[in-house]
């Protein structure tokens, strides 16, 4: 149990400086590794300034990053498909910095190694304890709904079919979502990987690698970012699942209450911030509501922050 404290602590640690790492290289404009990340998807979209040199005078429309809704080449998928593909660890640096930034994530993260902390011993001892006098709940069915269900491997491959599913039909608004969701699931698989390398804190069964689950993990962040794009009759029913999913890892004793608890709230608090980042913009603006009280006017805004 000390050791599990003891990562928890640390994780805590990390999530917290995580959150403030970003206003810290502002302050002090230090080539930090996130400052780096900025660079990095700065350039991509600077590179999307004009249309690809391969391209220049050829008969095949681009549309730059900072402007784009669908496909980069409007009719032509492997020429979008490549385009992407270049353009996704950029994409990827951009989301990343995204969350560290979102005042929301940042607090939702720092609550997801605290409560790694806070229900180290005694929540997981108690939950260790009904477990042991009562046994698992589920049935085999069940719990091969949750473990196939929540894998991310599972995620990765529904959000690549929407991505070609889009790509064939020319659904804009799939294609977005698609995009979304492989950049959020990359960010939360890495960040949930590199913490049970770090830590290794020692689930039920045995493994080494308990704390944060990953199967929660992804499931939320599926959940959050479907419930942004297609509001609550999609997203509702999805954070339903995924909840399901993180107790399916805890009856089949796969892990303990608070790697499940710190995995929900990583995938919601990236899920969150991406899909933000990831809201429509129009030339590299938000869109804002807007009012004024003294006139009695509303609408919409154009916004962009420095």
């Amino acid at each position: 149990m000390l050791n599990r404290r003891a990562a928890a602590v640390v994780g805590a640690l990390v999530l917290l400086l995580a959150g403030s790492a970003r206003a810290e290289a502002r302050r002090e404009k230090a080539a930090t590794w996130l400052a780096m990340g900025k660079v990095l998807a700065a350039d991509t979209r600077l590179a999307q300034a004009d249309v690809p040199a391969a391209d220049a005078g050829a008969d095949r429309p681009f549309v730059p990053l900072d402007q784009r809704r669908g496909r980069a080449y409007p009719g032509d998928f492997w020429l979008s498909f490549g385009r992407d593909a270049k353009e996704f660890p950029g994409l990827v640096w951009d989301d990343a910095a995204a969350v560290v930034e979102n005042r929301f994530s940042q607090i939702v993260l720092l609550a997801a190694g605290v409560t790694g902390l806070a229900l180290a011993d005694s929540a997981n001892d108690r939950v260790e304890a009904h477990y042991t006098k009562h046994g698992s709940q589920l049935n085999k069915f069940w719990d091969n709904v949750g473990d196939v269900g929540g894998a991310p491997q599972l995620h990765f491959g529904i959000a690549g079919g929407m991505y070609i599913l889009s790509e064939y039909t020319g659904d804009v608004k799939t294609y977005e979502v698609s995009k979304t969701m492989l950049s959020a699931l990359s960010i939360t698989g890495l960040t949930t990987v590199a913490l049970k390398a770090a830590f290794r804190t020692e689930s039920p069964n045995g493994d080494e690698f308990g704390w944060p689950s990953g199967h929660t993990s992804s499931s939320f962040v599926v959940a959050t970012v479907m419930y942004d794009a297609y509001g609550p009759w999609v997203g509702v029913p999805l954070m339903a699942f995924a909840g399901f999913v993180g107790y399916e890892r805890i009856d089949a004793r796969n892990h303990d209450f608070n790697d499940v608890i710190s995995g929900a709230l990583i995938g919601i608090a990236i899920g969150h911030a991406v899909a933000v980042n990831h809201d429509v913009k129009v030339f590299g603006m938000d869109i804002v509501p807007y009012t004024d009280p003294a006139r009695g006017a509303f609408g919409v805004a154009l916004a962009k922050q420095w």
